[in-house]
């Protein structure tokens, strides 16, 4: 089992995924909903999307390590509860990693088609003086919202499971650690 000034490494290395989750959670809710706030944030909810299952698995390993070491014989049915909560978490944010390129793809062809269309000429004024509706350069604008608009439901659901997940794994874990010691 390793160990870090022999104390067991997985309660340290569980603290990694709590807050990485939750950031995940803040940073992905805010960049789903918060269109301006795309561009400015993108790139570090990207790379949370792809740091946090890598840390959620460290935290599997090092609790499947502790969990061998102090239940040879089988583990108690707390420790697998804990351990089951945490392949629900890894899972859910496995899921969210092609969920989430998808939905970043497509917003960043939507900003790419409205920055070309930034780039034409005012239109010209029809007969009666109104000026006339604005074409668009980007075909697929109404399919992309629409596609958008599900694929950004997908990953919010998936964030909102992720929080659960880490919240239940947690819990499950304080509980076998300090469940009748605090009162």
């Amino acid at each position: 089992m390793p160990t870090i000034l022999d104390l067991p490494l997985h309660p340290l290395v569980v603290h990694a995924p709590i807050i990485l989750v939750g950031l995940l959670v803040l940073g992905g809710i805010a960049y789903l909903l918060i269109p301006p706030l795309r561009q400015r944030i993108g790139w570090a909810v990207a790379a949370l999307v792809l740091v946090t299952p890598a840390s959620v698995f460290g935290g599997i390993m090092t609790g499947r390590q502790l969990a061998d070491y102090n239940e040879p014989n089988g583990w108690s049915e707390p420790v697998s509860q804990h351990h089951d909560y945490a392949f629900w978490l890894l899972w859910t944010l496995v899921a969210l990693v092609p969920v989430w390129f998808l939905f970043a793809g497509l917003d960043r062809g939507r900003r790419a088609a409205i920055a070309r269309d930034g780039d034409k000429p005012a239109p010209a004024a029809s007969e009666d003086g109104e000026a006339a509706p604005a074409g668009s350069s980007d075909p697929a604008a109404a399919g992309r919202k629409v596609v958008m608009f599900i694929v950004g439901l997908v990953a919010l659901a998936l964030l909102l499971l992720a929080a659960w997940w880490v919240f239940k794994t947690g819990h499950a874990g304080a509980e076998m650690t300090w469940g009748g010691l605090v009162r």
